[in-house]
């Protein structure tokens, strides 16, 4: 039985924040979008979409949610800060980190979202590693977003973080914040 157009929704509305619900991916330039059907066709390690903040890396990861769920593939979208909540919540709840770990680590494909932005702890790096190592271990994909470039990773963050991520195919994004040109104009930003 293949499941109507108001399933799909509810898995979407499960899945993403309320603001990238309806993102989509031909909210993005023809280039962007090749990128991201030939990364698909071929995954390998993963796909990073590192760029300055505001430029659409969260909104392309949840159009790409968004498309797989729509194709029933099975994709999971988490923001990096809310792996490093969950694993702190095991700790008040007496329970240990493993089931955490194991659904990040297990999950066909995973979006991981704005990668180096919380406080930078060595708990930070640690849980960050080792998501990273699991699923490369498995041969999972995974796409992270983030507004550090590798160097900037490897600088800030972890030289191991870093060089796991070099394995990515780099999907790099410029320009100005999106979010401050649509308030300043009073019009929609173009994407991508």
């Amino acid at each position: 039985m293949v499941p109507c157009g108001c399933q799909k929704e509810r898995k979407i509305a499960r899945a993403l924040p309320e603001r990238y619900r309806q993102a989509r991916l031909s909210d993005f330039s023809e280039q962007i979008v090749q990128g991201v059907t030939a990364w698909f066709a071929k995954p390998g390690d993963g796909l990073l979409l590192c760029g300055p903040a505001g430029t659409g890396k969260t909104h392309l990861a949840a159009a790409i949610t968004r498309a797989c769920i729509e194709l029933d593939k099975p994709i999971m979208f988490r923001r990096a800060a809310e792996l490093f909540q969950a694993i702190r919540q095991t700790y008040d709840q007496g329970f240990t980190e493993e089931g955490v770990l194991a659904e990040y680590a297990r999950a066909r494909l995973l979006v991981l979202d704005d990668l180096g932005a919380g406080a930078l702890t060595d708990f930070e790096r640690r849980y960050t590693l080792e998501v990273l190592d699991r699923r490369l271990n498995a041969m999972l994909p995974t796409i992270v977003t983030t507004n550090w470039t590798l160097p900037e990773i490897k600088e800030r963050m972890d030289e191991r973080i870093a060089s796991r991520l070099s394995s990515f195919t780099l999907l790099a994004f410029a320009g100005r914040d999106r979010r401050e040109r649509k308030s300043h104009s009073g019009e929609p930003a173009n994407v991508g």
